[in-house]
């Protein structure tokens, strides 16, 4: 047990182990890279590092310290019972800080509540808490993943604490859009940035995990989650298809421009689901990244969705690099509207439906089609 078991990105594990063997370790370290690569893992990782009370430099995982941290490893579970504590104390959850502490020396400070917001209770507390010594360990270490999950009061108070941190204190933030941040912030911070693994690490992962029925779904796993063994574990691929086909139906329904029942028939029904605005976006990003990459005519990495090139390539056909590009910036647009409380099925709609003057405009000249890419 210990820094070797971490999956990956052995260049930013191995410098810090040497920031801790040579005791320079910063203030505030921002861990970035996309969602499910190991982020928050190594962030735990580090915490118990510095608490172990067996290893100076690396952990055991077997030691009160290092049990005790190990409580908050699965954060989706830690935040969710913290917020079942919280609503049971209060009938205004909000006016209490969700902070989440099974020892005494390392803090999560978690996005919280329905839009999954850091608050601007939480960086009050956290301005209070820097003031506080360590009890036993070496640092007071406070995480804030998906530090970019903040608004503009949140991020202003979070720059207070990072401007005179205390020696006994370390911040470590991870995010997957460091442009998200305030430029104040990421200057504040040391920077690691963890890359996505080769798929071929990530199918491995997936079997030594016990995870898929056979090699097929581990391959179809890692190229959905892009290597990010994190991602593969947690998707539900039964779920996720299911959502993906909706939307290439409501995709293509939009580009044709002939009949809208289905495209209709299909965000009503994902709307019925409760899907979240966010995870469709993520499925609609990576269908544009696949169109993209075979318009691009790219080799090596195979499609995301690898199961469905011949729907990919009639998309392709139809949008062209240019329109493409609009649709992306579309998408961009409706992410906008995950603060605004815009119903995901307007939403939805409108995006489809945007791309029926695309066709048209291919048809007449104004757009151009580019050559299918032969699979």
């Amino acid at each position: 047990m210990g820094f070797e078991d971490f999956l990956g990105n052995r260049p930013v594990v191995e410098l810090l182990q040497s920031m801790m063997a040579r005791d320079r370790l910063p203030h505030a370290l921002l861990l970035c890279g996309p969602a499910g690569v190991g982020k928050y893992t190594l962030a735990q990782m580090l915490a118990k590092a510095l608490h172990c009370l067996e290893k100076a430099d690396d952990f055991c995982g077997h030691c009160r310290s290092c049990r005790a941290i190990a409580l908050a490893d699965d954060r989706r579970a830690a935040v969710e019972q913290a917020e079942e504590e919280r609503e049971r104390l209060t009938k205004r959850p909000r006016e209490i800080p969700l902070v989440i502490q099974s020892n005494p020396d390392v803090v999560l400070l978690a996005p919280n509540g329905p839009l999954r917001l850091f608050q601007i209770e939480q960086a009050r507390y956290l301005k209070e808490a820097l003031t506080f010594v360590p009890a036993g360990g070496r640092k007071k270490i406070f995480l804030l993943p998906d530090a970019d999950r903040m608004d503009s009061a949140a991020a202003n108070s979070l720059l207070k604490s990072l401007e005179e941190p205390p020696p006994h204190a370390m911040l470590v933030l991870t995010t997957t859009r460091e442009a998200a941040l305030l430029p104040t912030i990421r200057s504040r911070c040391v920077p690691l940035w963890l890359g996505p693994l080769a798929r071929r690490q990530v199918v491995e992962f997936l079997e030594g995990a016990g995870v898929g029925r056979d090699e097929n779904e581990r391959v179809l796993r890692a190229a959905i989650s892009q290597g990010c063994p994190g991602r593969a574990l947690r998707l539900d691929l039964e779920h996720y298809l299911s959502v993906r086909d909706s939307l290439l139906t409501m995709v293509r329904a939009g580009l044709e421009a002939r009949n809208f029942a289905e495209l209709f028939a299909e965000s009503q029904k994902l709307a019925r689901e409760k899907e979240g605005l966010e995870n469709l976006l993520a499925v609609l990003y990576s269908l544009l990244q696949d169109i993209l990459h075979i318009e691009a005519r790219a080799n090596g990495e195979p499609l995301r969705n690898a199961d469905r090139p011949k729907t990919l390539f009639e998309v392709a056909r139809s949008l062209g690099v240019e329109k493409l590009a609009e649709a992306a910036a579309t998408l961009g647009s409706m992410e906008k509207n995950l603060r605004r409380n815009v119903p995901t099925q307007i939403s939805l709609e409108a995006f489809a439906i945007s791309l029926a003057p695309v066709r048209r405009a291919a048809k007449s000249g104004l757009g151009g089609e580019s050559p299918v890419v032969q699979a």
